[in-house]
């Protein structure tokens, strides 16, 4: 297949994941998976996936996912967590700023800006949860939903063996 039409079916089937998916991480990677990679794809949230793909998937830094998606190949990207873990998937385009929306700080009682300060590729995220960095289409980074430095770098990405 082609680089163009395989980066095209990536880009849709995220596009497609976000629309059916917007509450669930776990489902909306698994949407991806089978549609750009193996139909057969067995369901695991979000934790249980991060566990799958550590034995069974490549490990791959951050700018080699930014490569493979932009080749087409699906790229997921996850950190687990105590309950609920999230995860992922690198969408194909060009690198962008991370920050640039905004957050509500309880403590300070006020809406905050988070300014970005790098470029990472983009990414497909939907969630349960209120972060407004943990919702994106391809508009926001694969930084941007865990939304801090440190955090981010317990984040793992893996693409197929």
């Amino acid at each position: 297949m082609a680089a163009d039409t395989s980066v095209a079916k990536l880009e849709k089937a995220c596009d497609a994941a976000y629309d059916a998916r917007p509450t669930s991480c776990s489902h909306a990677v698994w949407d991806v998976i089978k549609a750009v990679h193996d139909a057969d794809q067995v369901y695991k949230q979000a934790n249980e996936l991060v566990d799958w793909m550590t034995v069974n998937w490549q490990e791959v830094s951050v700018d080699d996912a930014f490569t493979k998606a932009n080749a087409g190949v699906v790229v997921v990207g996850g950190k687990k967590e105590t309950t609920n873990g999230h995860v992922i998937v690198v969408y194909p385009g060009e690198k962008i700023l991370n920050g640039g929306y905004q957050y509500f700080w309880k403590a300070g009682n006020k809406f905050m800006m988070l300014n970005g300060t790098t470029f990472y590729p983009r990414c497909l995220s939907t969630s349960m949860g209120s972060w407004p960095g943990a919702k994106s289409c391809g508009e926001k980074t694969v930084w941007d939903p865990w939304g801090k430095d440190e955090t981010f770098k317990l984040v793992k990405f893996w693409t197929p063996k």
